[in-house]
């Protein structure tokens, strides 16, 4: 006698006008996707905790730089809702295979540094992205040294990945940081809370985010760049420098910071792979609410975006925030962006979808799918976050991952370049990478710094294919 499985699928369409649509797509529940995934804590974690940063690999080595060491930002009318005493000036390196962790001050003696220079590599939200063996980072908002007031920074950062890792693993006072760091300034480069990316000879795309001056506080709003910036990064290993391109017409649609940009291949009429990126969702619309709608983005910079006022748009409601992502192909075209909890306008609770409007902390997760004719849909997975109890404030809640968080790939996992994991290649339950970093939040809905750490957790991502 056959078995007969009921598949039901739950959507529900919510509203708000504080959106970019007053409305959002359908989210469908137990629906059929060709891989599952499933989370579980790895057996070591960082030495202290560190998120929105930026990093790199070399082999089963990871490096990390900048970002921060606390939680959730301050809301007051004061000076101190970003300390700069938890502005992350220190380099780890965390070797996957071997689940140890290395760490170095950047204030150590031997850094060759000096305080502008550490100020500039340990700011929160920085664009980044990796070339071979080299880190690109750029902007970021931090302290300044002089004033103590902040701002974003102009600067493009080189790092020798390799490089910076044996200085951060060796006890060699002969050796400096310095060495392997190098820095230029432009005004283009002023950015944070953007996405950077570049694939093969295209030049290097700064994808949104803003430009904030001065002290943060809950009323105050950065210039945001409502544009792809677009320059030519050239750099032969000793000299460093940038030939500025056209940037995209600034669009009110694209006034967007603290999201996911996720890369993408589609094809051309004669299966050539045509690499590109997804920008999805973000904050905040003039009225404090989110994106909803995605905006495809060429190699080369060109932005699109779907007429929002289409019944037929897509309208994203869920994981609207920043957080470790990963894109996957089928090999039938389809593209997956795995979207791993941080922060949400739609969650489920108790076989029901419900909206905050304070966009809460979440641990679920959830699949954007772009087929291969372009249209998207979002699934909630039936996994979450392994559950830890906070120790600290809120004794007991459980911990709320992914905002701010990185997902590193396994080394020689298949991909199919730019960027993305070949799914028709794993056919077997295989670990596809770690999840690191990123803010651990003892309630969904907070305004309070204590309320939330920095997590020093990694998880463990396993993928098995159906």
């Amino acid at each position: 006698m056959k078995k007969i499985v009921l598949l039901i699928f739950i959507t529900i369409r919510v509203f708000c006008s504080d959106n970019q649509t007053p409305d959002c797509s359908p989210v469908i529940v137990n629906g059929i996707l060709p891989f599952s995934i499933n989370i579980q804590r790895a057996g070591f974690t960082l030495p202290r905790g560190i998120q929105s940063g930026a990093f790199a690999q070399s082999g089963a080595e990871v490096l990390f730089i900048a970002g921060r060491t606390n939680g959730l930002h301050g809301f007051s009318n004061g000076d101190n809702n970003f300390p700069p005493r938890q502005q992350n000036s220190t380099v780890y390196v965390v070797n996957l295979a071997t689940q140890t962790v290395a760490a170095r001050s950047l204030h150590d003696p031997s850094s060759g540094l000096t305080q502008q220079q550490i100020d500039t590599l340990s700011v929160t939200s920085p664009q980044s992205y990796q070339n071979g063996n080299t880190l690109y980072m750029t902007g970021g908002y931090g302290v300044e040294p002089c004033t103590g007031n902040f701002s974003t920074k102009d600067t493009l950062t080189a790092i020798n990945v390799a490089g910076l890792m044996s200085w951060v693993k060796s006890c060699n006072c002969n050796t400096y940081a310095s060495q392997y760091i190098r820095q230029i300034s432009h005004p283009i480069f002023q950015v944070t809370g953007g996405e950077m990316r570049q694939v093969d000879n295209n030049p290097t795309l700064l994808i949104f985010g803003q430009n904030f001056s001065g002290f943060y506080n809950d009323s105050a709003n950065g210039a945001y760049t409502q544009q792809v910036r677009r320059f030519q990064i050239i750099d032969d290993g000793i000299n460093l420098s940038v030939n500025v391109e056209p940037s995209t017409p600034q669009n009110p649609n694209y006034r967007r910071r603290d999201l996911n940009v996720v890369s993408m291949i589609t094809f051309d009429h004669s299966q050539n792979k045509i690499p590109g990126f997804v920008a999805l969702s973000g904050v905040f619309t003039v009225n404090t609410g989110i994106w909803t709608v995605p905006v495809e983005i060429t190699a080369d910079g060109q932005p699109t975006m779907a007429d929002p006022s289409l019944p037929t748009t897509f309208k994203q409601g869920m994981n609207n925030y920043n957080s470790a992502t990963v894109s996957l192909l089928s090999g039938t075209g389809d593209m997956f962006f795995i979207l791993f909890g941080g922060i949400t306008f739609e969650y489920y609770q108790n076989g029901m979808f419900k909206t905050d409007s304070e966009i809460p902390f979440t641990n679920e997760i959830t699949v954007v799918k772009r087929d291969s004719s372009g249209i998207y849909t979002q699934y909630l997975l039936p996994t979450t976050y392994p559950i830890i109890l906070s120790t600290g404030p809120h004794l007991g809640n459980r911990l709320l991952f992914g905002a701010g968080a990185k997902f590193i790939p396994v080394p020689g996992i298949p991909m199919s370049g730019n960027g993305v994991l070949d799914l028709a290649q794993i056919t077997t339950p295989t670990v596809i990478g770690y999840i690191i970093g990123g803010i651990q939040s003892t309630l969904h809905n907070t305004n309070t710094q204590l309320d939330s750490a920095a997590s020093p957790y990694i998880f463990e991502v396993i993928l098995t294919p159906n």
